[in-house]
């Protein structure tokens, strides 16, 4: 992916309702203007979904799957499926769409995240980078599969060589769990924007040894986000899987790194 993201012309996005062969209702979907086939207002039905560019398909299903996470708003249970099953189209591979079915569907999978990252434009200081090119749709798809092997194969690791009870700031069981707080950290997830950290566990703990190119950064092309950051079920908290032994650089990140962290956020900007 690297050298793959170069500048291109600035576009926002607007919103069109776009229906669902299984579901009478219509979702909004997040579009930006490339290639000019899509207009605002216009309704996208099933047989446009192969215009749909894959960013706004995973952008649609990640903003509805965290509405059902949360409980909040009216998700049809018909409307998801479909979503997920146009997003899933893309991988012709059966044991590759069925691993990406299980991150997706995941509630730790941290879908606002990666629609903050990966699937943002990027507004950087002499550059802008459109995540609705075209060009970019084939290397996308690619990242989000390569996402979702890591994550659940990190998800494996935790419950294989650990306690997933104890190795972070809840228990990992799929139930809801009241989070930290009264505490300097946020769980914004900011400081987990990263391309990577040195691997090196606290004492007494041992990594896989495929945890160290996740850590180091070099788990797969231009990675902008640490593979451990998870999401509290579709909520806007994000923490870290493995907190209680996460290695030493992020151990020693303190309330004054993380003021800093923020103040310089603004020198590439992710704009959805």
């Amino acid at each position: 992916m690297r050298g793959v993201f170069n500048s291109t012309s600035r576009s926002n996005h607007p919103t069109v309702d776009f229906c669902l062969k299984s579901c009478p209702k219509t979702i909004p979907l997040p579009i930006s203007t490339v290639d000019g086939y899509h207009e605002i207002g216009m309704r996208v039905h099933t047989t446009d979904f192969k215009k749909i560019h894959f960013t706004q398909l995973f952008i649609s299903f990640a903003r509805e799957r965290q509405k059902q996470l949360r409980g909040t708003g009216c998700v049809e249970q018909d409307s998801m499926n479909g979503l997920s099953n146009q997003l899933l189209s893309r991988y012709p591979d059966e044991s590759e769409a069925s691993q990406v079915r299980s991150a997706l569907h995941d509630p730790y999978f941290p879908l606002g995240m990666l629609e903050r990252t990966l699937f943002a434009d990027v507004d950087g200081m002499r550059f802008f980078i459109n995540k609705s090119r075209p060009d970019l749709e084939p290397v996308l798809i690619d990242a989000l599969r390569e996402w979702s092997k890591i994550f659940l194969r990190i998800r494996s690791d935790i419950a294989t060589y650990y306690d997933p009870a104890t190795i972070t700031c809840i228990p990992l069981d799929g139930m809801r769990h009241r989070l930290p707080r009264n505490q300097w950290c946020t769980l914004c997830g900011l400081c987990c924007q990263i391309g990577g950290i040195r691997p090196m566990p606290p004492p007494g703990v041992l990594y896989p040894d495929h945890w160290s190119p996740c850590l180091a950064g070099d788990a797969m092309e231009n990675q902008q986000l640490c593979p451990f950051l998870y999401q509290y079920f579709g909520e806007p908290f994000f923490f870290c899987a493995i907190h209680n032994i996460k290695p030493a650089g992020c151990q020693h990140f303190g309330e004054t790194e993380c003021l800093r962290h923020l103040s310089e956020r603004n020198l590439h900007i992710y704009k959805n």
